[in-house]
């Protein structure tokens, strides 16, 4: 995925040379209705030559516009996550600190490709005691930072939470690591989860997060079934 700074470097290269090219138009325009009109009428037409369009200029000649190019196409990274595809029905069990009871939550998660498979878009629903749960989350791989990025939304929260995290092909799971702030003590609590892909239509998670001890605790697990069609 290329960088937001050589992506506004692109665009503003664009919009000077369309800046440039009405500016000559006009120029040029108003200097040729200043002129006396033409004596000799018998202007020959243009040559078959000038009339074909010049061929479209080879962007990956650029060094930098072909690295950008490398680095925007999906490839094996992505393909990895073909089987998260598809409708799954779930129970997950979380709690809020190493001492605390479990609760428990139902609900489906429905995965699809998105911007010509650059990113897998997640939607959650689910209904539990404290009421109904919505979430989306987007999947991807940066190959120039070389790891996967997730980011999370959810109706329970106004924070966006990240996390990126490594694949493992031969055990096909997704290892994950993230950032959060805890809301009473404003103090900033690393995470990280397991995703376990080994079964295409059975999928487990497990999240582990840190308690005011220090001490790590598992605070979440979850069991997805694929729905048949």
């Amino acid at each position: 995925m290329c960088s937001a700074r050589n992506i506004v470097a692109v665009l503003a290269i664009a919009g000077l040379a369309f800046v440039a090219g009405r500016s000559s138009l006009f120029t040029t325009s108003t200097a040729l209705a200043q002129q006396p009109p033409a004596k000799d009428k018998t202007a020959q037409p243009p040559t078959k030559d000038k009339d074909k369009a010049a061929p479209p200029a080879d962007m990956s000649a650029d060094p930098r516009m072909a690295a950008m190019m490398k680095a925007g196409m999906p490839g094996e990274h992505h393909k990895a996550l073909e089987t998260t595809i598809g409708k799954f029905e779930g129970v997950v069990r979380f709690k809020m600190d190493p001492k605390g009871e479990w609760m428990e939550s139902k609900g489906t998660v429905e995965r699809e490709w998105v911007l010509n498979k650059h990113y897998i878009r997640e939607t959650v629903h689910a209904t539990s005691d404290m009421g109904t749960f919505e979430g989306i989350g987007y999947l991807g791989y940066n190959n120039v930072d070389g790891q996967y990025e997730f980011v999370w939304l959810e109706n329970e929260s106004t924070a966006i939470m990240f996390e990126v995290g490594t694949f493992d092909p031969d055990k096909k799971v997704l290892s994950t690591r993230s950032l959060q702030r805890d809301p009473l003590t404003a103090h900033v609590i690393p995470g990280r989860g397991t995703w376990d892909m080994s079964n295409p239509d059975r999928h487990t998670y497990a999240g582990y997060s840190v308690g005011e001890d220090g001490r790590e605790f598992k605070s979440f697990e979850g069991v997805f079934e694929r729905v048949k069609k």
